[in-house]
């Protein structure tokens, strides 16, 4: 009986709230230092930050060494499960604006049973066209940074109550005999009954031949899953565009601003 009243009590103080997902991500060979997870040796260091909605992969390497430093980016690749995902692709694109007109021809020749208007367009284009680099120099102690890929693109995962611990935690107010509670469900996962685990695999070579080439083959997974409101998360005045915004991380709760970390959005219920 006490247990069904937990989850009746869990159940009450989430529903019909706006809600977040804060997923925390652990690595079997990457150190967390100072929240951000670190991959030093003598040769280079890498950093990790996956700060923000969805889990952005932003990657710093700096080169200790006293020669350049060289990444294969067709040879690197994001990886989930089986599937490689390469972080240079043989394409162009184009990046410019587009001058002209466009407007809808109605000339009564058109089949009268066409569903569809006829139109047309004339201008011209303004731009460039660009390719990425598929190999990165980095000259001795220097650094680049690289970002790509969503670990988690999407909304928030579906997770069973029975398998969490439910937290009463208090909403922050501007009214200080105004006080609200909220459930904060929390999930616990190792590297075998995680819902998320993807690796990072760079391929590096001191020599722009890569006849010195070496990787660096780097797993993460989601060791804790938290669902919890909005507002406890970001402030009273919380809405669901704060994740997009660049600056929001700076106003999240300060035991929730490591690189480690990330955040989605659960539909409402």
């Amino acid at each position: 009986m006490k247990i069904v009243s937990i989850f009746i009590l869990a159940f009450l103080l989430y529903a019909c709230s706006p809600k977040v997902q804060v997923v925390t991500l652990q690595s079997d060979n990457v150190t967390l230092q100072d929240n951000k997870f670190v991959y030093d040796t003598d040769t280079l260091r890498i950093t990790y930050n996956f700060q923000g909605e969805n889990g952005v992969i932003r990657m710093n390497i700096y080169n200790k060494l006293g020669v350049p430093l060289y990444v294969d980016w067709k040879r690197s690749a994001f990886i989930k499960g089986t599937e490689k995902f390469d972080y240079w692709v043989d394409e162009a694109y184009f990046q410019g604006r587009y001058n002209g007109t466009t407007g809808t021809d109605l000339r009564p020749s058109l089949n009268r049973y066409n569903q569809f208007l006829y139109g047309y367009t004339w201008g011209s284009f303004q731009g460039i066209i660009r390719k990425e680099e598929q190999v990165s120099f980095i000259p001795p102690k220097t650094e680049i940074n690289q970002s790509r890929f969503m670990v988690a693109p999407g909304k928030g995962w579906q997770l069973p109550t029975f398998e969490s611990t439910i937290e009463e935690v208090e909403l922050p107010s501007s009214e200080s005999n105004h006080k609200k509670k909220t459930a904060l469900v929390r999930y616990e996962f190792s590297n075998k009954n995680t819902p998320l685990s993807f690796r990072n695999y760079l391929t590096l070579s001191t020599d722009a031949q890569f006849r010195t080439e070496f990787h660096i083959d780097t797993p993460f997974y989601a060791s804790q899953v938290e669902n919890m409101d909005g507002r406890y998360l970001f402030g009273p005045m919380y809405s669901e565009t704060d994740l997009n915004t660049p600056s929001s991380i700076h106003h999240i709760r300060e035991g929730y601003r490591s690189e480690n970390r990330f955040l989605l959005k659960l539909p409402t219920q």
